[in-house]
């Protein structure tokens, strides 16, 4: 009975390859929850869950405020009724989910500098966090996130 067992489990493994990456993907997801600093030290992001997927919000921003010495705001959403919304507790990136290898997460990002919306792609470490930002796959920049908590 026990061989049996063995035997059944092993089969289970092998017919459905998914259930091997679930914990690798789990734990890719757990790394990438957190705050974050961009590179330039410009913002925060803190990433968390959103319904099945992460998400990434300003939560900080080292200039907050514009020459009028107000909030700043999304002036330049291509959605003129979006234009008002405050930059900091802004959903930037939006449906972060495991890629197809498990090897990092994908989702969209939203530049709030440009208005414009790109693929985006997270590979997470403990204490550094690679972010690459990308149009059509093949236009893309890069940065290197610090995790501040």
């Amino acid at each position: 009975m026990k061989s049996f067992l063995a035997l059944f489990s092993l089969m289970a493994l092998v017919a459905w390859p998914g259930l091997s990456g679930s914990a690798a993907a789990s734990t890719l997801i757990e790394r990438a929850q957190g705050v974050w600093a961009d590179e330039e030290g410009k913002s925060n992001i803190e990433i968390a869950p959103c319904g099945q997927y992460l998400c990434g919000n300003i939560v900080w921003l080292r200039e907050p405020f514009d020459e009028a010495g107000n909030p700043k705001t999304d002036v330049n959403n291509p959605d003129a009724s979006q234009r008002m919304r405050p930059l900091i507790g802004l959903t930037i990136i939006k449906g972060l989910e495991p890629n197809e290898d498990g090897d990092l997460l994908k989702g969209l990002v939203y530049n709030a500098q440009n208005g414009k919306v790109y693929d985006i792609y997270l590979d997470p470490g403990g204490a550094t966090m690679g972010v690459e930002g990308c149009f059509a796959k093949f236009l893309c920049g890069s940065q290197t996130w610090t995790r501040i908590r």
